[in-house]
This record gives structure tokens, sequence and C-alpha cells, in this order.
């Protein structure tokens, strides 16, 4: 056996279906000949992004795999999987690598060091022998503690080498979970039942361990307003009664108008770090914190508890501790939805902010400007689509701002939010492995013309793929805000203004296409644009828009 096959005999064996890939290396083949389907992208940092998605989609069950060429296709990768870290997502990434008696030259890449920085772990296969047990350790490792992505050079000689078949031997390692210490629980319910004005902060880690059901049941014993970060948008519910919606960059109005009193913020599934991903908590709040990694505990706040721990397992324990005490308020008798009566009126509070919420914005979200409000736009996308059988994804800056706190997400991964690191022009590239993975899912990736330039020849790689994606794009002819960081260059050089028609670049590319200039026309062309993509075509919506700084800032 070679060690290349031995790799996609590995591969094989973990239930891998798709490898994302920009060629040459020569493990494509290898996993070709085992009916492992190489879905061939336009740039190596989109090929890392399309993996990226495909194990968000699948919960870290399924490992999205990459792989690229020596040297440039390894370097040019490095931002993706720099993107994946900061996320906290499990990728696989197998670039070749120079053979073995080249290491150590200087213009030799070396991936296994440059990628140190910004990976779980990173090694090369050392002999082809060695294959299966390093990528057992890669794959307990991908399965183990916090996410993140691994990274395993293939010299070009280990490639090629052979080795006894007997030799092989390798079993997928189980994913290990635990529970929080039950002592910690209980204080933490404690703290819970003593709150008058509970929040419940949410991030990605209720998702990696497919905890929504079991959230839905503690904020509901909890009686408490549940909010979520960008990266962990889809985990609650935001049709439920108590959803209060995401943030990051952006918030929710009714983050805003809720957690400046909220007394206590009960955080599970996040790390609480601050990022553009998350928003910060104002001082002076009871913190709780439930994690399954331990260096994150009091690593950005004063925590008064701190449980470590699978987000499932946990929400289980606090579910199971409430019950035993009756709920918030001790009430056993009361209760709505199955949870118990509190006095609170979480969801009475819940209800009226989301009323001033829609009052406060509806007049940019129905609005009849010409050049057209993106949050129209937004407006528009949200009453075309059906949020159960659709799968959102934005790009980065005001796309992202506009799109997250107003869009309403119903299903686990009905919304790939990210954005810990924020590069522009990641949506297609997310769209597409989210396709992969949810082939009977309406895939939409809604960007700027800004994120386009970065990304937009994955347009014919959805066309190639026969993976339709339906892709918004918000064209204001500028970067927005770019303006205040550099005044001096923009008032000389008007260094933020940008051009293009993309409508016709997505023709060229074999996709169908609009261009939209006036608001009642978006109705109708998302209209057409989705009965094209559900009949297999990807299609390209060219929105005409006037820049739009609003949206709510988070709290300080």
């Amino acid at each position: 056996m070679r060690g290349g096959q031995a790799v996609a005999e590995v591969l094989v064996r973990e239930g891998v279906e798709v490898v994302f890939c920009l060629p040459s290396n020569a493990m494509i083949d290898e996993a070709a000949a085992r009916g492992i389907r190489p879905i061939v992208g336009r740039e190596e940092r989109s090929v890392i992004n399309m993996a990226d998605a495909y194990t968000r989609m699948h919960d870290g069950r399924r490992i999205g795999v990459a792989m690229v060429q020596h040297g440039p296709g390894a370097e040019h990768a490095f931002g993706g999987i720099a993107q994946a870290y900061a996320d906290s997502v499990p990728v696989l990434f197998l670039p070749s690598g120079m053979a073995r008696p080249r290491l150590g030259v200087r213009t030799t890449f070396d991936a296994v060091t440059a990628y140190r920085p910004v990976a779980k772990w990173t090694s090369r296969f050392d002999t082809a022998a060695t294959v299966p047990h390093q990528l057992r350790r890669a794959f307990q490792k991908l399965r183990s503690g916090r996410p993140g992505p691994v990274v395993l050079e293939m010299p070009a000689d280990v490639v090629i080498e052979e080795f006894d078949d007997e030799l092989f031997d390798y079993t997928p390692p189980a994913r290990p979970r635990s529970g929080a210490d039950p002592a910690e629980v209980a204080r933490a319910v404690d703290l819970l039942r003593a709150a008058e004005r509970p929040i419940i902060h949410v991030g990605q880690g209720v998702l990696w361990a497919r905890a929504s059901a079991a959230l839905v049941e503690f904020a509901e014993l909890a009686d408490a307003p549940v909010m979520t970060t960008y990266t962990a948008k889809s985990a609650f519910p935001e049709n439920h009664p108590l959803a209060i919606g995401c943030g990051g960059v952006a918030i929710t109005p009714q983050i805003r108008d809720l957690l400046p009193d909220a007394d206590l913020v009960f955080s599970v599934g996040a790390s609480l770090a601050k990022t553009l991903g998350s928003f910060p908590i104002p001082a002076g709040k009871t913190m709780i914190q439930a994690t399954n990694d331990p260096d994150d505990l009091s690593m950005e706040y004063d925590l008064a508890a701190g449980l470590v721990g699978d987000a499932a397992l946990v929400l289980g324990q606090l579910c199971a501790e409430l019950r035993s005490r009756g709920g918030p308020a001790g009430d056993v008798a009361g209760g709505v939805a199955g949870g118990v009566a509190s006095g609170r009126d979480a969801r009475g509070l819940v209800a009226r902010a989301r009323e001033r919420a829609a009052s406060e914005w509806a007049a940019k979200l129905t609005s009849d400007e010409v050049p057209i409000n993106p949050l129209r736009v937004v407006a528009e996308v949200i009453a075309a689509t059906d949020p159960d059988h659709t799968v959102i994804t934005h790009d980065s800056g005001y796309p992202r701002d506009h799109l997250a706190p107003h869009y309403i997400s119903t299903v686990p991964r009905g919304y790939l939010g990210w954005g810990n690191s924020t590069p522009l022009g990641s949506s297609i590239g997310l769209a597409l492995g989210a396709k992969a993975a949810a082939p009977d899912k309406t895939v939409i990736a809604f960007l700027g013309d800004a994120a386009f330039g970065q990304c937009g020849l994955e347009l014919e790689t959805s066309v190639r793929c026969g993976l339709p994606l339906l892709c918004v794009l918000v064209n204001n002819s500028e970067m927005g805000n770019y303006e205040k960081l550099q005044p001096i260059a923009q008032d000389r050089f008007g260094i933020k203004y940008l051009s293009g028609n993309y409508a016709e670049v997505a023709l060229a590319l074999g996709a169908a296409a609009e261009r939209i200039e006036r608001p009642q026309d978006l109705a109708p062309a998302l209209k057409r644009a989705l009965a094209a993509v559900q009949g297999g075509r990807t299609v390209l919506l060219e929105v005409i828009t006037r820049p739009e700084p609003a949206f709510v800032r988070p709290l300080t």
C-alpha cells in the first residue's frame, strides 16, 4: 500500500464523501479512486471555506477535508485556516509537501511550522507506514475539546512510498464527552434562582453539541430571554417567545433593550472572548459560564460559577437540577410551555422589546428609496424565504451587520454565522460547502460588492459542480465606513469607491443574473431567482443600493 492509498483508506473509513481541493495533490487521485468526490474550487482560501462550512453543517460529525498543492497552494490557503481557527471549526487540511530530502531548504515552504499558530495540531506524515497512526491522532484532535483545524503535510516521496498492507490498522476514534462538576451545577442553579432578571447568552458550543433542544428546555425552565453570538446564530430558534436575537459587531434592538437591566448572564457554549463575532457584556452583572474548554474560564470576565463540559450534557444537568428545585421561583405548580412560573414575565419583556424594535426599524425595512436601502433588501429576502429549509450566510461588513440582527433563523445551522476573524470574501465558499453538505436546502450568500472581488469566481465553481446557490449582492459602489479610518486618502484620492457590473460577470461565468435598481422589483426578482435555484441554476441578484450605516452597536 502506498502512503496516498493509506490516506484514502482512512478517509473512506471515516465516512468522507467529498474533498475540497485545488490541484495538484497526489492524494486527490487516490481519494477519487476510492469513490470520494473532489470538488475543485478556483482559489485556495475558498476551498478551505468550503471544508469549513461542510464541517459546520454536520456539527463536526463529518469533517470537511481540503487538499492543495505544496508551496504556493499551501501558502495561499493560510487565511482560510486562520479563519477556521479563530471560529473554532475542525477542518482536516492535507497539503502536499516537498520530498523529505528537500526539507529545510530556504525556498521550501514548511506548512508544519507556518501553520502552527493557527491550527490545533500540525505535523507531516513521516513515512507511509505511519499514515494510519497520524490520521488517528488527527481525527481524535478534531473530535476532542475545543474544535479547531488540523494540518498534516504529505511529502511528495511519502505519498508514493509503499509499506506492507498488513501493517495498516485504523479504527475511527470515539468522540469523548463529559459533564460538569455536580457541585458547580448546583451553585449555578442557586445563582440563577436568586436572580431577578437573568439572560442566557449562547455560543456555538451549543451547535457543536447538537444541544438546541436542551437549550430550549433550559430557557423555558429558567424563564429567561436568550441571546446568541453571530457564530451561534440558529442555536436557539429566533421565533421562540424567549428569543432576543444575536449580536457581534451589531446587536439586535432587543439585546440593547434587555441586556443593560439584566442582573445575571448565564453563558452556555461560549468562550466569552471579546471578538467581532460576539459582543461585550456590560460590567456589574453576575456571570456564569459553561464551556467545554477550561482555558475559557475567567478569560474576559470574573465568574460567579464556571462549568466545564459538553453543552448538551451540561444543559441536561442544569435542567435536571432546576426541575428538582421547582424552577427559578420554586413553584412546581405553575409553568408555561413545560417550564415553571417565576414571576419574571420574561416572555412579556421579550414581546414588548420586539414591538419596539419593529416600530424603530420599519421605515428602513420598508423603504422605497432609490438607490435601494440595503435593509429593504434584507426584509425582502426574509419575506421570500422559508427559514426552515434555507441556509443563509453573510459576508463581512455591512451585509453581515444588516442581515444578522434582522433575519429570523428557526432551525440549527439555518444561518451560518461567522466572524471572530472577518476575512472579506468568505461567503460564497461557505455557501458552496453548505450546499455540498445539505443539497436539499436552498443556500443563499448575502454579500457586498467589495466581497465579490475576493470570491466572485467561485460562481463558476457553483455552476460547474452542480451546487446551485442564490447570491444576493448589495452594490453601493463603495467600501463603507473606511473613510473614517483614512480620511486624507479618501478626501484626496477617493479610495473607498468601487465600480463594476457584477450581473454581467455572473452571466459570463455561467450563472443566471439580474440587476435590480427599484425596490418594487425586488420581490418578483427573488421569486424568479429562488425558483431557478430550486431548478438547479446558480443565480446572482445584483441590487443597486445606497450606503446605509445604520445598525445597533454593542453596549460597552
